[in-house]
């Protein structure tokens, strides 16, 4: 949903149309060449964004905070890159850096449907209490099973939906907590 993505420049747009976005390739030598040929404009491309502050901020405490990460091995998302010995611009330019990158340019990767369905059960998120909760996760999770969609990445993505819509962290995580009971 367009309604979630950052706004590029020309500039931009020029350069993550050079990024090869797919978190899987055929092979090796093809992963391999999409991993050469993203450095570049990867990095360009964050240099960019960074200078004009175009990443929400929620999404940037999404990669930056401990909080926002839920796990057995504490810390925040790029702090994991970190303490796996992955240090400076080879963060950004890690495949796996992919799956962050699509989602500080695009936010959640759920349907467009599950996406509208989900924002008509929440409506205003400044207006969500602590009882509205269960409702809502209850939904994610309906959603979730309706649309068939992936159990092992769903909560994830709806945590992730859950704070670009505005709800707050507490809230997010019962969302996600909800949805990670589907079976």
């Amino acid at each position: 949903m367009e309604k979630y993505h950052i706004k590029l420049t020309e500039e931009e747009a020029g350069l993550l149309s050079k990024i090869d976005l797919r978190s899987y390739h055929q092979n090796h030598e093809e992963g391999r060449a999409a991993y050469l040929n993203n450095q570049e404009p990867i990095l360009a491309l964050l240099k960019s964004l960074s200078g004009r502050r175009a990443v929400p901020e929620v999404r940037l405490s999404y990669w930056n905070d401990p909080n926002y990460r839920s796990g057995r091995i504490k810390g925040s998302r790029k702090g994991l890159f970190e303490r796996n010995g992955c240090t400076g611009s080879d963060i950004y330019t890690h495949p796996h850096f992919l799956e962050q990158l699509r989602y500080f340019l695009f936010g959640t990767e759920l349907p467009d449907a599950v996406i509208e369905a989900f924002e008509a059960k929440v409506g205003n998120p400044e207006w969500v209490s602590s009882s509205d909760i269960v409702p809502i996760g209850k939904a994610a999770r309906d959603l979730t099973r309706r649309y068939r969609l992936d159990i092992a990445a769903a909560p994830e993505e709806f945590f992730k939906l859950c704070l670009d819509m505005g709800l707050g962290l507490s809230a997010a995580e019962s969302v996600m907590r909800s949805v990670k009971q589907v079976r």
